[in-house]
C-alpha cells in the first residue's frame, strides 16, 4: 500500500521547481525597484558603483516621440550614437546630446525613476536632491522634474514584468506619445500634477519653478505674496502654463537643488557650487534639517489650496477636460523623477528669439551653427537622492 504514496510523492517532488518558478513569476508582477516611497541615495563622487546600480532606480530610455516636441531622439532603439551614457569614478553620472548628422534631430537621454513617490500618514514630507551639473547653450532646454499619473502603465498594474529599458523596446514606434501609455509615459496629464524643480533655456542660466495641474485641482500661492494663482491657467489665454514663483538667476547651471513636498505646499532650494552641502544637517549628508539651512537658499515656497476652478470648454482644450475627469482635489500621486535634454520644442524654441519665426530659427541654429556647441552637452548628476523627512 505505500509504493502508491512513494510514487506520488515522487512526482509531486518533481513538479515543486515548476511550481516554485511559476509563483515566483506571479509574485514578480511589479519589480522591486517599482515599490511605492522606494527611497534610494546615489553619491557618485564618494561611492563606487557600477551603471547597473543605477539601472537598479531608473529607466534610461523613452521610447516615445518628444512631449514637449522638441528636436531629441529619447529612443535607445533609434539612438545612432554609442556611450549616451557614461560613468565616472568619483566623479559622476554623464547624460548626453549628440548629433545624429542627419541634419534634423540629436539622440538625447530621459532618465525616469522606477519607484513612484506618494504622501500618506508616514510620509509626510519628501525631499528630492540633485547635485551636478546641466547644459547651457542656445536651444537647449533641460530640467529636472516629477510627473505623476493614475493610469495603470504608469504604477505598473496589470502589465505584467516592466524592470528594465528591454522591457520598454516593445513600445519603440507604437503611436504618439499622446497616445502610448507606458511605465515613463503618462496619457492623462496633468491628472496627476507635475512638479518641475529646474527648468531653464537658451543658456539663460534662469531657474523656473513651476507646478502644472488640472484646472479643478489646485489654487496656489507663492512666497506669502497674496495672490491666489490657480495652477492650470496662470495667464488667461493659456490652456496649462501652470503656476511658478520666482525665477532666480545663477552664474552657471551647476550647485545643488532640493525641493521638499508637502501635503499643502512645496519648497524649491538652491545652493552654489561652492557652498557646504555635506556638513551635518545639510541636503547631502545622512539626516538633512532643512530648519539648520540658511534662508538665502530657499528660491520658492508654494502653498497649495483646493479650489472652486472648473474645466470650461471656452478656457481648456478638450484633451484636457477629458484627462482632468476626476481629478477634482489638490492632490499629487504616483510621482517619478525624471532628468531629460530636450531642444527648441514648444518653451525654447517659442522663446529661442523675438521674431515672428522663433521656433523655426531655433530648428535652424541647432542643426546650423549651432550643431557643435550642442553636441556632447551632458547633465552631470554627481548626486541624487530621495527621503522621507521628519515631520
Amino acid at each position: 500500500m505505500k509504493k502508491p504514496y512513494s510514487i506520488i510523492i515522487y512526482f509531486l517532488l518533481l513538479a515543486l521547481p515548476i511550481y516554485q518558478h511559476a509563483f515566483a513569476q506571479q509574485t514578480s508582477a511589479v519589480p522591486a525597484e517599482a515599490k511605492e516611497n522606494s527611497y534610494f541615495r546615489l553619491d557618485f563622487v564618494n561611492q563606487d558603483y557600477e551603471l547597473s546600480d543605477v539601472e537598479d532606480h531608473f529607466f534610461t530610455t523613452f521610447p516615445h516621440d518628444d512631449p514637449t516636441e522638441g528636436d531629441v531622439v529619447y529612443d535607445r532603439t533609434r539612438w545612432v550614437n554609442k556611450e549616451m551614457i557614461k560613468l565616472t569614478k568619483n566623479d559622476g553620472l554623464y547624460l548626453y546630446i549628440k548629433d545624429r548628422k542627419d541634419g534634423k534631430q540629436f539622440d538625447s537621454i530621459r532618465m525616469t525613476s522606477k519607484a513612484l513617490y506618494n504622501l500618506n500618514k508616514d510620509n509626510q514630507q519628501l525631499l528630492f536632491v540633485f547635485k551636478g551639473k546641466l547644459p547651457s547653450v542656445k536651444g537647449a532646454w533641460p530640467a529636472w522634474w516629477l510627473n505623476g499619473s493614475r493610469q495603470h502603465e504608469w504604477t505598473y498594474q496589470n502589465i505584467g514584468f516592466v524592470s528594465s529599458d528591454s522591457d520598454l523596446d516593445k513600445y519603440s514606434g507604437k503611436g504618439r506619445f499622446y497616445e502610448t501609455p507606458s511605465a515613463v509615459n503618462s496619457t492623462d496629464w496633468p491628472a496627476a500634477g507635475e512638479i518641475d524643480i529646474i527648468e531653464t533655456i537658451n543658456g539663460d542660466n534662469v531657474i523656473h519653478n513651476t507646478i502644472h495641474t488640472c484646472p479643478q485641482m489646485c489654487d496656489s500661492e507663492w512666497n506669502n505674496d497674496g495672490d491666489i494663482v490657480n495652477c492650470a491657467n496662470a495667464r488667461p489665454g493659456d490652456p496649462n502654463p501652470g503656476c511658478s514663483g520666482r525665477s532666480y538667476t545663477v552664474e552657471s547651471m551647476e550647485g545643488t537643488f532640493a525641493c521638499i513636498w508637502q501635503k499643502n505646499g512645496l519648497k524649491f532650494y538652491y545652493w552654489a557650487p561652492s557652498e557646504d552641502v555635506r556638513s551635518a544637517g545639510g541636503p547631502l549628508s545622512e539626516n538633512p534639517d532643512p530648519d539648520e539651512w540658511d534662508k538665502s537658499n530657499l528660491k520658492n515656497e508654494v502653498r497649495l489650496l483646493e479650489t472652486d476652478a472648473t474645466c470650461e470648454d471656452e478656457a481648456h482644450q478638450a484633451w484636457q477636460c477629458s484627462s482632468c475627469d476626476g481629478a477634482n482635489t489638490c492632490l499629487f500621486s504616483n510621482m517619478k523623477v525624471i532628468f531629460n535634454i530636450t531642444l527648441c520644442g514648444k518653451w525654447a524654441g517659442a522663446k529661442f528669439d523675438d521674431s515672428g519665426k522663433s521656433l523655426q530659427n531655433c530648428q535652424e541654429y541647432i542643426v546650423g551653427e549651432g550643431r557643435k556647441a550642442i553636441d556632447n552637452q551632458y547633465i552631470k548628476i554627481e548626486y541624487v537622492s530621495v527621503s522621507r523627512l521628519r515631520s
